[in-house]
């Protein structure tokens, strides 16, 4: 019996090890703003991100439907057509009244961002391009210094 009870211990460890693996996979950039969740390939409405200041489209050259852009005062949201529905693609930071989850924003230097995000990056120029699961968090820069950020979905078509 006591063999049947240790067994029965180690696997349920394993398979809460597996689960917190499991999420950790899943795990994808994503941005928040005043206790509003941003998740790149959601759906976008009006109604749950509010009235935008600026807004602009455009034919969309990789889908059927048009781009659409809603500028916010601190971020703008940039959206593809999913038949009916309009799903974020990127969320551009435009000053430094807002930072990533982490706490890294516009004006911080880059070292700032390596030591937050690490060295898994890939260099394009003066940019740094970070990718997770689906999902990347981009850095452009200029002379050491952040000058803007932009979350976006990589979509497979």
């Amino acid at each position: 019996m006591k063999k049947v009870l240790i067994l029965g211990m180690i696997c349920l460890l394993f398979l809460v090890g597996c689960g917190q693996e499991s999420a950790k996979t899943e795990e994808k950039y994503s941005f928040s703003y005043n206790n509003m969740d941003f998740v790149l390939g959601e759906i976008f409405t009006r109604e749950k991100f509010g009235t935008e200041v600026e807004y602009s489209e455009v034919a969309s050259c990789a889908f059927e439907g048009l781009d659409k852009t809603f500028k916010y005062e601190h971020y703008e949201i940039t959206t593809y057509p999913d038949g009916e529905d309009d799903r974020i693609y990127s969320i551009y930071l435009l000053d430094d009244t807002v930072s990533t989850k982490e706490g890294v924003k516009i004006t911080d230097d880059v070292s700032k961002m390596k030591e937050v995000y690490g060295s898994e990056y890939t260099e394009q120029g003066e940019s740094y391009l970070y990718s997770k699961n689906g999902t990347t968090l981009q850095f452009y820069t200029s002379n050491g210094v952040i000058i803007g950020i932009e979350y976006s979905i990589v979509i497979d078509n």
